[in-house]
């Protein structure tokens, strides 16, 4: 892969987009609250501070939308950041040419969106650009939140034995934009896309001092983020793919198509590390949410710092590497 230029595998969440953020990025700003790359900055103040952009094609999927897209991604990376959302801005930049009625249903869900989340969009920012200067339209928010005294994401915590936790099914984002771009799947393709409040309140209710450390699996999807949480922690991680929660009409495609759901971008997921103790109490509280009876415990914390393995149906174990290339299916 070229060193000299930027390829869309850079932006795929696989180790070409480790490897350019680690080198043009975090070797420029990494010495302070970027560090360690959170999902969202803790700042002086008891302030909780993201930003994100959103590129996706096509524009309205089954579960969602730019719009709904752009407000709970930022959202919930400020809940994985240990806050509570409150504000977001809202940034345009609109392709000349874009029809102002597509415009309207995407603000439209920004606002139904922003309102189910309970955060008010505070201020923003409109750009039109040439035609052929962007895909239609492209958003960015930023949220502004308040530290959640009940918790704080702290992987120093991890211990051998703590679990890994998921509130729901995994890859249905990623696999419900590749049908809808290409015209495929068909009854139960939907994307997870939703808010993670309700996870993280229920979480938080039932078991506080079990979470250790929250994070939602978009880009790179579930392998990428389990890799990324353990890289520089005092413990390693094992998998169970059969433990893997995947409702059947995804099995179904993933399967058809040969893509691994476990690199399979979630927009409405969260993997959370918990003490064994508190485990089951969160999952119970997760399967008593709508849309939660997939909620799983997919693996536990082991004694070697950093290494991930992935425990086969049939018992035998592997190094759980992360693809180096283009994110299949492309989902931003």
């Amino acid at each position: 892969m070229s060193k000299e230029i930027v390829t869309m595998a850079h932006g795929g969440g696989g180790r070409a987009e480790t490897e350019l953020i680690e080198k043009e990025i975090l070797s420029r700003f990494g010495d302070g609250p970027l560090a360690g790359l959170p999902d969202g900055a803790q700042l002086p103040g008891g302030l909780v501070f993201s930003t994100d952009s959103f590129v996706v094609t096509p524009r309205f999927f089954p579960g969602g939308d730019i719009g709904k897209l752009a407000v709970c991604g930022t959202v919930n990376d400020l809940y994985m950041a240990g806050g509570a959302p409150r504000y977001l801005s809202l940034s345009l930049i609109i392709e000349e040419g874009f029809p102002r009625e597509e415009l309207g249903r995407i603000l439209d869900s920004v606002a139904a969106a922003a309102k189910m989340c309970g955060v008010t969009i505070a201020t923003g920012d409109t750009k039109v650009v040439p035609r052929g200067g962007a895909d239609g339209i492209y958003l960015n928010t930023a949220g502004i939140g308040v530290k959640d005294s009940r918790w704080t994401p702290d992987r120093s915590r991890f211990r051998p034995g703590d679990r890994i936790l998921i509130n729901g099914g995994i890859g249905e984002h990623g696999m419900a934009i590749l049908a809808a771009r290409h015209g495929i799947g068909g009854e139960g393709v939907v994307s997870d896309c939703a808010g993670l409040g309700p996870s993280v309140e229920a979480a938080l209710a039932v078991a506080p001092d079990a979470v250790k450390f929250m994070r939602d699996p978009t880009r790179g999807g579930v392998g990428a983020v389990v890799q990324e949480m353990m890289s520089g922690s005092p413990a390693g991680a094992e998998l169970r793919e059969a433990d893997l929660p995947l409702r059947p009409a995804f099995r179904a495609l993933s399967g058809m198509l040969g893509i691994e759901p476990l690199f399979v971008a979630c927009e409405g997921r969260m993997v959370t590390v918990a003490d064994a103790d508190g485990a089951e109490a969160i999952l119970a509280a997760w399967r008593n949410l709508p849309g939660g009876e997939f909620a799983a415990e997919i693996g536990e914390l082991t004694e070697t710092p950093g290494r991930v393995t992935l425990r086969g149906e049939w018992g035998g174990r592997r190094l759980l590497i992360v693809p180096d290339g283009e994110q299949l299916p492309r989902i931003c």
